[in-house]
């Protein structure tokens, strides 16, 4: 099983604990009732209730809207637990939530969405106006269609889960409570259901472990980075991964960890057999990625690397390698299992291959954020049974995951009166008309324009 695929398309949310306390929720299986608690936060904003779900429709083509559900005042929560299931129209859009919002001038408070690329964005907007992105992660567990946001808060502290696995956390006290909304980003569409908000807090760890068999037809937890041209796709229960000339991929998946043992099997199916595949471990840059990979050849040659350095294959008849032609014709292809270890204390990193440690290697420099797996170029390589596990038991047990990807449109807010615009750092670039948008330099800004309005440009 799939870590974080336990769960297919859960419909309904589920709270067991009997003291928690729903402080509102709405299904949409009553429209007129829907219709009382939901309005739209301007005229470029439309709210359709039909068939058990509420969509939010946007016509602004430059600016995203909000459906705001106002609580009565001394019944807005500080402590609670907002879910719900988001679908988006267009895979290049984003929607998510608004809490902690105060519908006056610019509608302060947070605007957590989830979009296209498998990101989840935070944008705080201040009492002035001024927004800033103050959080932004990605999730291998944010997929195509509908996917459930859960987003928690108490004394300040923010837990965001993506269909039910925790994607990001935060610290921010500017915004203690206040409403909620449904958030659409600009010329776009999302469906809404299954609103739920409690007064609980829901606490949350990252995920330490990660396993794929690759029984399912789906890469749920996977993200890339490299040539995306590359092929990636499912065939006979195996991830199969073909790169043409010049071309490198690198399958992550997002988790830290530290003494830790990661495994997969591995193919040679065609290709330059002096090409390495195999495990990576990365981490994190502003600007390029640290990488140490652990890989083999077709060849029977295996190397160990780090970004930047020259590559040395040292030969080892452990390797099986590519495959094996008869006399008649009659191919055998080969099956390698490789693994990295390290050992809680140790500076070592283990590459086993076939059960025999054939390197120790101490040049990982970098705190380690993602795994995954690796094909350099000009190769045909089937992948299976992939796992990585902190500790040293070298299996995972799957987590509880609700399973309902894309990378957002960042969310800019601000008043309609005085029309300023701001960078992400909330500085002030120019008021109104008076802004010269070519002298702008290439990015994303904050305009302000008014009561419950959301306002997004980018250049």
């Amino acid at each position: 099983m799939r870590y974080g695929n336990v769960l297919a398309c859960v419909a309904a949310l589920v709270f067991q604990a009997a003291d928690v306390q729903a402080a509102f929720s709405d299904d949409f299986s009553d429209e007129a009732q829907s219709n009382t608690l939901w309005t739209a936060g301007n005229d470029d904003v439309s709210l359709q209730f039909a068939g058990g779900v509420c969509r939010v429709v946007n016509s602004n083509e430059t600016y995203s809207g909000i459906a705001p559900h106002t609580f009565p005042e001394g019944q807005k929560p500080s402590t609670f637990t907002l879910s719900g299931k988001v679908t988006l129209d267009d895979a290049g859009s984003s929607a998510g939530f608004v809490c902690c919002m105060s519908l006056s001038g610019a509608a302060p408070g947070y605007y957590i969405a989830i979009g296209n690329g498998g990101y989840v964005t935070v944008t705080k907007i201040s009492s002035e106006g001024s927004g800033s992105l103050i959080k932004e992660a990605r999730s291998g567990f944010l997929r195509d269609g509908s996917n459930e946001l859960k987003i928690s808060r108490r004394d300040g502290v923010f837990n965001i889960f993506c269909n039910n696995v925790l994607t990001a956390k935060f610290t921010d006290t500017d915004f203690g409570s206040g409403d909620i909304g449904l958030l659409v980003a600009q010329n776009s569409a999302a469906t809404f259901d299954d609103i739920v908000m409690t007064d609980e807090f829901k606490d949350g760890t990252f995920p330490n472990c990660f396993g794929d068999d690759f029984n399912d037809d789906d890469l749920l937890g996977w993200s890339a980075f490299g040539d995306m041209s590359a092929s990636v796709r499912h065939d006979d229960s195996t991830l199969r991964i073909t790169t043409a000339t010049d071309e490198h991929i690198y399958q992550v998946v997002d988790i830290g960890l530290e003494a830790f043992m990661m495994k997969t099997v591995v193919s040679f199916r065609s290709g330059s057999s002096q090409k390495l595949y195999g495990l990576f471990l990365c981490g994190t840059s502003t600007s390029t990625i640290p990488i140490a990979g652990f890989g083999i050849t077709g060849a029977k040659s295996y190397g160990v690397f780090s970004s930047g350095q020259n590559i040395t294959l040292t030969p080892s008849t452990k390797i099986k390698g590519a495959p094996y032609v008869s006399s008649t014709f009659d191919t055998t292809y080969y099956l390698d299992t490789i693994e990295v270890i390290k050992r809680d204390g140790s500076a070592e990193y283990l590459f086993v291959i076939n059960g025999d440690t054939l390197s120790r290697y101490t040049g990982v420099d970098f705190g380690i954020t993602g795994v995954g797996l690796f094909c350099m170029d000009s190769l045909d390589i089937r992948f299976d049974d992939f796992v990585a596990s902190e500790g040293d038991s070298g299996t995972c047990r799957p987590p509880e995951t609700v399973v309902m990807h894309r990378r957002p449109t960042p969310l800019h807010i601000a008043p309609r009166t005085d029309a300023r615009m701001y960078d992400l750092c909330g500085r002030l670039v120019g008021r109104g008309t008076l802004t010269n948008r070519s002298a702008m330099t290439p990015g994303v800004y904050v305009r302000s324009m008014g009561r419950h309005e959301l306002r997004i440009t980018a250049k």
